[in-house]
């Protein structure tokens, strides 16, 4: 194998490819990328057996295809420290050569034979959306997948299609997130690890754009793919919470609120919060006003913020840092939050439409 190719153009596809490669395994191989090239294409691989990201970019000059693996962390930084302009990478009998003007480094690399294959997903069902939208949907979800669980598929996020609705939830047994779009497909739900989620949305714009990214979804495995980009993932399998349920209480009081000063009145109580944010905060609502009281070892805060509130004087304790994230999240100047009782879950979502619900469970205040 041998080709020549500008230096930014390999480096940025060995960071995102060796992502997906594994630190330590039992299998020397799955430590380091697969480099193929083939049609005047190069192909940059990171695979765990988990989670796969294949990077396809174009060489300055092909002169001879070929693959070989070669130790993802060493190889990427040994090409991000060669000088800027055009890199030559050589492979024979093993061995891999980096060229760059009076630079030359040889790093001792294994047969691509050895690589595991990545699955090939038929493309049988498989839908498409806008590639900003995508990162919105899981940014505002992602901060409420479960971190661990006796239930494993809480461990991701549920993508859900259901009257061409696309639907993307999260749970972790004391909060809950929801995003909603419309998209052009049938029914279908699946569930993705939340490190394939992590990977995916660094690979998306924030830009609104005319770009898609198409989802392919075959047996137990999933592939997200933008342009010369794809991450390959296995689903997660288990039956998701009912979230529905949840969520779809009629309230019994609400009040409307600005989020931005509500997140930021919360965020100061946790200046007194020194035991990982388990001291609940306790909100009293009642005339239109929000009293926000804390007390810790370390001292106690008062806060009042103006708010539109209707029904019964409501006190209720909840994690600060569980609101927080859901009202900045929700992405909007006002949120409405619904209550049913003090014990009962707290539904926080925007004024103008439902597209996004956020759920925080309370807890009882000593």
């Amino acid at each position: 194998m041998k080709f020549t190719i500008e230096k930014s153009v390999l480096s940025e596809a060995l960071s995102s490819a060796s992502k997906a490669c594994a630190v330590r395994s039992t299998i020397p191989a799955l430590e380091g990328v697969l480099i193929c090239l083939k049609n005047n294409e190069i192909t940059v691989t990171g695979y765990d057996l988990e989670i796969g990201i294949k990077c396809i970019i174009k060489p300055e000059q092909a002169v001879e295809d070929g693959e070989i693996v070669v130790n993802a962390k060493i190889f990427s930084e040994m090409v991000k420290k060669m000088p800027s302009g055009l890199v030559e990478i050589a492979s024979e009998n093993d061995t891999v050569t980096i060229r760059c003007g009076s630079n030359v480094c040889d790093l001792m690399g294994v047969s691509g034979d050895n690589y595991p294959n990545i699955p090939e997903l038929k493309k049988d069902i498989s839908f498409e959306v806008d590639e900003s939208v995508m990162k919105s949907m899981i940014r505002q979800t992602i901060h409420a997948v479960a971190v661990t669980d006796i239930k494993p598929v809480h461990m991701g996020s549920k993508f859900h299609i259901e009257n061409n609705i696309l639907s993307v939830v999260s749970v972790d047994g004391v909060r809950m997130a929801k995003r909603t779009e419309p998209v052009e497909y049938s029914d279908i739900d699946f569930v993705v690890p939340k490190k394939t989620l992590d990977e995916f949305m660094k690979m998306l714009s924030d830009e609104p754009n005319e770009k898609k990214v198409t989802v392919c979804i075959d047996r137990n495995q999933i592939c997200f793919s933008k342009e010369d980009y794809m991450i390959i993932s296995r689903l997660l399998e288990g039956n998701f919470i009912d979230y529905e349920k949840i969520m779809n209480f009629e309230e019994k009081s609400s009040a409307v609120v600005n989020a931005l000063d509500f997140s930021t009145a919360l965020d100061r109580t946790l200046v007194l919060n020194t035991d990982k944010y388990k001291c609940p905060v306790i909100c009293t609502f009642d005339n239109d006003s929000l009293h926000i009281d804390i007390k810790t070892s370390v001292g106690k805060m008062n806060i009042d913020i103006p708010v539109k509130y209707t029904g019964d004087k409501l006190e209720i304790a909840f994690n600060a840092r569980y609101m927080i994230d859901a009202l900045k999240n929700s992405e909007c100047d006002e949120v409405r939050v619904d209550f049913t009782g003090p014990l009962f879950p707290i539904r926080i979502r925007p004024l103008e439409d439902d597209s996004f619900v956020g759920i925080v469970l309370p807890v009882r205040s000593k």
